[in-house]
């Protein structure tokens, strides 16, 4: 008999069926033990990385202008020198810059105190000179946002000098109170108790008007009446001024702020006589239901723009600390995303790896593809120590590390890349206002100068930032701690790192929502699983706030194989083992304090 008639009269039979259904049953088995064996399938979510709006798929890097680079000899960062350094930025692999205020201000809260919201001041250059930064930067495909501070001006802008002058149009402009009396005097006192975030009482009596104003910072930073429809159109207009310039997004400034209890003669409750503890919940004057219309109503101009520029999608991210849950998705279904500080505000250098877990799930909790709230992360910023210092020079590359390879949109503070550390400065040397606010004692606490100090670029004098002299002097550790030895050096360095990373992130499986957090015995070890539907699985493992010994871990259960390829190490485990790039086995993945690796999970 012939093979092909064999084989027909085979399949004419019930052997070929029962063949068939052996098959077709083994690989129903096979896909159903895969998925169930392999927890992550079974949550995983895809993404068209294409159709992502661009701030989904960046790295924000934020540059306070006044310390990043000096080019007219003033000892003060300028728009000039961004644009100087911008070829650096793009060797980051970031698609964003964060520009802090450069805004015409008397400069009392250096630039947080806005006298023009839309002109340049001098020290930073000139409008042309901004323009230039824009034309660069769309060169590069490097979007801009800037900073905007919603909730109070400059005591030396115009509408503050025509409302403490009762002008009909501007009177209203600010929040006004002729006080009330207390104790049975003769001179009313301020209306209620509220206190400055700088320090007593946030109400400041003006001889001109002989009212009180409220400033929630500064007694030169007065609030602005945003429940005025007139103050409304003033901000509005200047949003729409800077995006006619093409800027990308914004960055609101103390956002929960921007309203306050329409009763002012209420006391808040449970507050000190002088200094202002974040930790209370200011029920009076944060966090107000009025901030989310205007937010709205922002989301919609910027969404309705058009976008002669080709930017896309605008940003707008929130700054407001201490936010609940509940506030945070207000802030996320107003149109903006509010900024998650739980990386500053709750993480220290007693904290393990399982207490850093605790800390990101509680922070992801209710964000992800049902709510379609994206996530983002912040390690460092103008306003709290510097990541090396508060939590250790030792922990500064896993730190970045985690902050590179969570889910959402993570903001890198200028300098934290290299791992600049805070500067000294002395009663006499600080400039910051929230740190003249107390005396010799107790300034350190408050000042904001150490994570301002110039940024270090090379060894050369004053580290390359300026040929005068710099507002704040350059940290001495500059000689050795620079961006261009890191860059150039032969042995992996902090900088290397952060560029890996950042290129590492920009693939799809870092591009999403998706992370499983793994279970390990040892309490140092942070470790989580970073994956997307047809994309590579990556292990992500840190060894956080443990000794110089070396944990062992076993990760070949959690990521259902027993070898992977390293991708990117810290730079000491790098120098040490030589693993990277190379195979490895999950079964052992050893980690000192410190160390950190991102490893490719091999079928």
């Amino acid at each position: 008999m012939a093979d092909d008639e064999k084989k027909r009269h085979f399949c004419e039979g019930n052997k070929c069926l029962a063949f068939i259904f052996v098959v077709v049953i083994a690989a129903i088995v096979t896909v159903a033990v895969v998925t169930f064996v392999d927890k992550e399938i079974r949550t995983v979510h895809k993404y068209d990385n294409s159709k992502l709006p661009w701030w989904k798929q960046t790295v924000v890097y934020q540059i306070y202008p006044r310390s990043f680079q000096d080019t007219d000899g003033d000892g003060i960062g300028d728009l000039n020198g961004i644009t100087k350094r911008l070829d650096y930025i793009q060797s980051l692999g970031v698609g964003a810059i964060w520009l802090s205020p450069f805004y015409s201000s008397p400069q009392r809260d250096f630039g947080y105190d806005i006298s023009n919201y839309t002109e340049v001041d001098r020290r930073f250059g000139t409008m042309k000179d901004f323009e230039r930064l824009m034309n660069e930067t769309r060169k590069r495909n490097i979007k801009v946002i800037v900073d905007f501070v919603p909730n109070h001006t400059s005591n030396e802008s115009m509408w503050f000098y025509e409302s403490r002058r009762y002008n009909d149009t501007y009177k209203d402009y600010y929040i006004w109170s002729p006080g009330i009396k207390r104790n049975g005097t003769n001179k009313n006192d301020p209306p209620n108790n509220w206190l400055s975030v700088f320090g007593g009482s946030a109400w400041k009596y003006d001889e001109i008007r002989r009212e009180y104003y409220y400033h929630a910072f500064l007694e030169s930073q007065p609030d602005l009446n945003v429940t005025n429809k007139e103050v409304q159109k003033e901000l509005q207009n200047a949003l729409t001024f800077w995006l006619e310039k093409g800027v990308a997004g914004f960055r609101l400034d103390a956002l929960k702020f921007m309203f306050e209890a329409e009763d002012i003669f209420q006391d808040e409750v449970g507050l000190g006589e002088y200094e202002y503890d974040e930790s209370q919940e200011h029920n009076l004057t944060t966090n107000m239901p009025e901030i989310y219309g205007i937010l709205r109503s922002w989301r919609k101009l910027s969404d309705g723009f058009k976008d002669k520029h080709g930017v896309g999608e605008r940003f707008i991210v929130a700054e407001s600390y201490g936010l609940t849950h509940a506030i945070r998705d207000d802030y996320y279904r107003a149109g903006s995303v509010p900024f998650n500080f739980d990386l500053i505000m709750k993480l220290n250098n007693t904290c393990n790896g399982h207490c850093v877990r605790k800390i990101l799930e509680e922070s992801l909790a209710g964000l992800g593809p049902s709510s379609e709230f994206w996530p983002n992360f912040v390690m460092g910023n103008h306003d709290r120590s510097r990541v090396a210092s508060r939590l250790g020079a030792d922990m500064l590359d896993a730190m970045n590390m985690m902050l590179l390879t969570l889910p959402g949109t993570p903001t890198c503070y200028y300098g934290d890349e290299i791992g600049m550390t805070d500067a000294s400065y002395t009663f006499e040397e600080t400039k910051d206002p929230q740190g003249l606010h107390f005396n010799k004692t107790g300034y350190m606490n408050h000042t904001r100068d150490p994570e301002r100090s110039p940024m270090q670029w090379n060894d050369s004098r004053n580290a390359g930032f300026s040929n005068g002299t710099p507002w704040l002097h350059v940290n001495p550790n500059y000689v050795t701690l620079n961006a261009r030895s890191q860059s150039e050096s032969n042995s992996p360095t902090s900088l290397q790192m952060f560029r890996e990373l950042v290129k590492l992130r920009k693939i799809a499986s870092f591009n999403n929502y998706n992370i499983t957090f793994i279970d390990t015995a040892q309490p140092e070890v942070l470790a989580y699983i970073r994956f997307g539907l047809g994309q590579p699985k990556y292990v992500v493992a840190m060894n956080i706030g443990g000794d110089n010994n070396e944990v062992i871990t076993d990760f070949s259960k959690s990521a259902n194989s027993i070898v992977g390829r390293v991708s990117v190490m810290t730079p000491r485990l790098s120098k040490a083992s030589g693993l990277k790039n190379k195979g490895i086995k999950l079964s052992q993945i050893g980690l000192r304090g410190g160390d950190g690796m991102v490893i490719e999970v091999l079928p």
